[in-house]
């Protein structure tokens, strides 16, 4: 794609879509809460599993890797700053979030480096992209379990607000990955649904984490809602994949032959 087209989709999944939601929440005049659970969860960088996910759906692995590393180590940088300009009451021990995720990412790169050095060794284990994908999936069961008893709570608490939001939910991560494959389209469909998938599914744990005891009950209701489409959505997006690649196979089997026989010749001079 070249650092250019990789710089301005960054620009877009990290800028851009907190922008445009803010500047849509706002206009609806919606509940406070929800505006700042749906701001905050548009200010968390991709989902870890990106890459993963792009590997499962035939997409760029590689473009949603550069996004999710890229925007999660500015994550403790952008996600405060861009709160405190829009508005959103979050407070971030930014040093310690830093730490973290340097841990996290220094860590998973390291182990990545050693696979590669031993991949001969591990190839029974990891033969291809596909095996590897398989580990992140076991993260989004680990994550999906961890939030459950937090979703169960705002659940049992008031069930008809919870459905709400879990519907405003899905409709941002659809949104937000439909505007972005859109806004894409003329890089080719695998590109545009990479930075589909990237600028919708976000790691709105982390802001979850970042933001701590900080939050009202009605954001934390949100942004746990928000892991919901998060686990869903890529078979989702993988049906959808599949009907388009189905679609155009159908109408390019009824596509009728053109008759040379039939083609007028020009005028001569």
């Amino acid at each position: 794609m070249g650092w250019r087209r990789i710089l301005l989709a960054l620009v877009w999944v990290g800028v851009g879509v907190p922008l445009l939601a803010a500047a849509i929440v706002f206009q609806l005049h919606l509940d406070p809460a929800l505006e700042a659970g749906v701001v905050l969860s548009v200010l968390a960088p991709p989902v870890g599993s990106a890459a993963a996910i792009a590997v499962m759906l035939g997409l760029q692995p590689r473009l949603a890797l550069v996004a999710s590393l890229a925007l999660t180590l500015a994550a403790p940088l952008s996600m405060p700053a861009f709160a405190t300009t829009l508005g959103v009451n979050m407070a971030v021990d930014m040093p310690h979030l830093a730490w973290r995720l340097a841990l996290i990412i220094g860590s998973a790169a390291a182990l990545a480096q050693a696979a590669r050095h031993w991949r001969s060794r591990i190839r029974a284990i990891l033969p291809d992209q596909t095996a590897a994908a398989g580990v992140a999936v076991v993260g989004l069961i680990i994550v999906g379990l961890a939030t459950m008893s937090g979703i169960r709570t705002h659940w049992v608490t008031d069930r008809s607000a919870f459905t709400v939001f879990a519907l405003a939910a899905i409709g941002v991560n659809l949104a937000a990955g439909g505007v972005g494959a859109l806004l894409f389209a003329a890089w080719g469909a695998r590109n545009a649904f990479t930075i589909g998938l990237v600028s919708g599914n976000r790691n709105v744990t982390l802001a979850w984490a970042a933001a701590g005891t900080t939050l009202p009950a009605a954001t934390e209701a949100y942004v746990a809602a928000c892991v919901l489409p998060v686990l869903a959505l890529p078979l989702v997006v993988k049906g959808v994949i599949g009907a388009r690649t189905r679609l155009v196979r159908t109408l390019g089997r009824h596509k009728l032959p053109v008759n040379p026989a039939a083609v007028a010749a020009p005028p001569k001079a």
